[in-house]
């Protein structure tokens, strides 16, 4: 520690310290528009000049470290007239459009503007115009107002980890651009938006939309992947108009991915589901509530009376809030039935896989070794990946085991194999650690003194062999003492796990319901066509029931086919639930919106139909008293812990996913979101002996084939933004 004095004040500070961060934790203000915390110091803007006795000149409080008795002051007159000449400078060319530019209310500039600028310019030239780029349906960009701080250039160099926008020119000339004339296609690159201090990058979809003095900000949690990063959520008359990061160091820091942005504007999808219908001689009836509910009950009741409870089964969404999975399973259980499931898209489900993780995200920054098998985090958990690619700074190093290869934004080794080969890799790993032999993989788990890390992506439970490779991958972990992370599609499985909407010892699990020839079905927020993993079953399964109850937040031609009554829930935005990550912790969120007077909460509808089959138990008055509940119920038993042995491939392997903006049904009705080059992802890889071996010309499945030699043959993946009305696997 060193002692300076700041305003005439003696304080204790670390050597080398910035004065910005000194002030800042001071409570003492200082203008900028350059410094961001979490980019590199660029000192460009000049807007924090502080006066430093001793030095000929003001210095820059974002760059200059401190020394021992070194005397600053921020409200000197040195410092204060400094502060007025660069902002007289960076107003030369500002054009006067504050009135119709989005970042009024909330612009830095304008703010700054205030305190520091002149009623008085001495400039009577010209002001420069500067073109606009398109750079995509998300950002829009009115340059003429851009002050050159570089912080979207930094974030996208920095963060993002592409390098998209740059500064050309010189002099008066200098404008920020894309280097090529094309769009920006990171996942993250909404938070350019953020971290753009006035209004030269707004938000394409709100523009226009709103001021924000008339906005009324609620406090939420992401719910688009299994990392729950935080949010604000922006409204205005009762309409989702923005949604911004919050600020969360343990989590998302201060960014959050475009599809958490922009989620948002599937609310708006004419596709809404607002009318509860039932089906009456093959017809849909728009009825009201009652008419719907009862119409439900005595669906089930003559199925029950009929094939008795064995014969009935629920399948929920683990997109749901923890409190509508709990009051689902509640439910079915109440009445006798044991068959419920909320793990859709797997194979393999003869051992229960929970995400979960033994490391936080800001310890996973420290790791000096991590081994990612099966996934892409950039696009499936960009926060996630955030933290691996700060890891990566850090000299840490990135092995990655897949089936395909990916665009990694930090330096990887890639090894690609074929699903069942993944599942013999980590054996082969497991085997050299047990018998003291080499492999490169094993000998970097147990070389790091400070335990390295094993990911299991989200690609493994779409593996034949998944439940082998989550076996195995614990007794790696357990050998090594290494850390564990497990990946999941889904964006709240864990909160499946805990609220107990999987089968306990005796029930069915989703796969065994398709082949038990069941005749009643209650489906949460179920969409087949993207959702489950073997689309022809599921569909045969349902028409062959006698009888099916779909909640369902937006309208579906699939679900119309096999549905006996549909109930419209409210969407992500419009209701108050829980979202457990894949590290634990809970996070409870308010709705922002109010959903359609027709529409209503998914658990407020399963409480009616408990109280109109007459059950006990349903007593709630609110979500968190079912969150009390779910926290202080007995979980399930898992089903079995026997070895599970692995499974030899003998046809092509297919790893198909819905592409990361089609994970969900808010982000596939976003139109913003499915204008991207990410939203229209649509592609399936496989290498050249493969496309020989299926006799296929340019697409498989009606998607566009990528040749790709180095895919091992017989295997191929998918990431398809269409729906799956069409038999996907060749082992279905």
């Amino acid at each position: 520690m060193i002692e300076i004095e700041l305003n005439n004040k003696k304080i204790s500070v670390e050597a080398g310290e910035k004065i910005i961060n000194i002030t800042d934790n001071s409570g003492i203000p200082v203008p900028r528009f350059c410094y961001h915390k979490h980019l590199s110091i660029a000192a460009n803007c000049r807007m924090c000049l502080v006066e430093v006795e001793g030095s000929p000149k003001p210095q820059p409080a974002c760059s200059t470290p401190v020394v021992e008795g070194m005397k600053i002051h921020t409200k000197s007159e040195i410092a204060v007239n400094a502060q007025k000449s660069v902002m007289e400078m960076l107003l030369i060319n500002h054009p006067l459009d504050c009135p119709i530019c989005d970042q009024g209310g909330e612009c830095e500039l304008q703010d700054i503007a205030v305190l520091y600028g002149s009623g008085i310019s001495n400039f009577s030239e010209g002001k420069r115009v500067v073109s606009n780029a398109n750079i995509g349906p998300l950002i829009q960009t009115d340059m003429t107002r851009c002050i050159h701080c570089t912080r979207c250039v930094r974030f996208g160099e920095e963060i993002a980890g592409t390098i998209e926008m740059g500064m050309t020119g010189r002099g008066e000339n200098s404008k920020i651009e894309p280097f090529i004339n094309a769009t920006i296609n990171s996942e993250l690159s909404g938070n350019m938006i953020d971290v753009c201090p006035v209004g030269a990058l707004t938000s394409k979809p709100f523009r226009f939309q709103a001021r924000s003095w008339e906005l009324t900000t609620k406090e939420s949690v992401a719910r688009h992947d299994c990392i729950g990063s935080n949010i604000s959520i922006q409204c205005y008359k009762n309409k989702a108009k923005r949604v911004v990061a919050r600020e969360n160091e343990d989590i998302n820091q201060t960014w959050i991915s475009d599809r958490d942005r922009f989620s948002y504007q599937g609310l708006e999808s004419d596709k809404r589901l607002l009318t509860p219908k039932i089906k009456v001689e093959n017809k849909w009836q728009e009825v009201d509530w009652e008419v719907a509910l009862d119409f439900a009950v005595k669906g089930f009741l003559k199925v029950i009376k009929k094939q008795t409870i064995k014969k009935v089964a629920g399948l929920a969404s683990a997109n749901s809030t923890l409190e509508e999975l709990f009051v689902f399973q509640k439910l079915l259980r109440k009445l006798g039935c044991k068959n419920i499931d909320s793990r859709l898209n797997t194979p393999d489900l003869s051992l229960e896989i929970p995400p979960s993780a033994t490391i936080n995200l800001p310890q996973l920054t420290q790791q000096k070794y991590t081994l990612l098998v099966g996934g892409n985090p950039k696009l499936e958990q960009p926060m996630l990946n955030h933290r691996l690619r700060q890891q990566s700074l850090n000299g840490g190093v990135i092995d990655v085991i897949n089936t395909t290869g990916f665009e990694f934004n930090y330096p990887t080794n890639q090894t690609i194999l074929s699903p069942s080969n993944i599942a013999i890799e980590l054996k082969n790993i497991l085997e050299a650690l047990k018998n003291n032999t080499d492999n490169p993989y094993a000998k970097k788990l147990l070389e790091q003194e400070d335990k390295g890390c094993l990911i299991l992506g989200s690609h493994i439970f779409l593996n034949n062999n998944a439940n082998f490779i989550y076996q195995t991958a614990q007794n790696i972990v357990e050998i090594t003492q290494s850390n564990l992370i497990v990946l999941s599609e889904d964006t709240n499985l864990t909160s499946a796990f805990v609220a107990g909407a999987i089968p306990k010892n005796e029930g069915l699990n989703t796969l065994e319901m398709f082949d038990a020839d069941l005749k009643a079905y209650l489906l949460l927020d179920i969409y087949p066509e993207f959702d489950v993993y073997n689309f022809d079953k599921t569909i045969t399964a349902f028409k062959n029931a006698d009888f099916v109850c779909s909640l369902n937040s937006f309208q579906s031609n699939i679900v119309d086919e096999y549905a006996d009554v549909i109930l419209p829930i409210s969407a992500f935005y419009e209701t108050k639930g829980s979202h457990i990550n894949v590290f634990g912790e809970l996070q409870t969120t308010h709705n922002s919106v109010c959903s359609e007077s027709k529409v209503k909460n998914a658990w407020k509808i399963l409480k009616i139909l408990a109280d109109k089959f007459l059950l006990e138990g349903f007593d709630w008055n609110n979500e968190s008293e079912i969150l009390i509940e779910t926290i202080n119920h007995k979980k399930p038993i898992a089903k079995n812990n026997e070895e599970i042995n692995f499974k030899e491939a003998n046809d092509v392997e297919v790893i198909w996913l819905s592409s990361p903006y089609n994970k969900d049904v808010l982000c596939r009705h976003s139109e913003p979101l499915q204008q991207t080059e990410i939203g229209r992802l649509n592609r399936a890889i496989m290498n050249e002996k493969t496309l020989n071996f299926l006799k296929l010309k340019d697409n498989f499945k009606n998607i566009p084939i990528i040749i790709d030699n180095k895919m091992q043959e017989m295997s191929v993946f998918v990431y398809s933004n269409q729906e799956k009305t069409i038999k996907v696997l060749n082992n279905d």
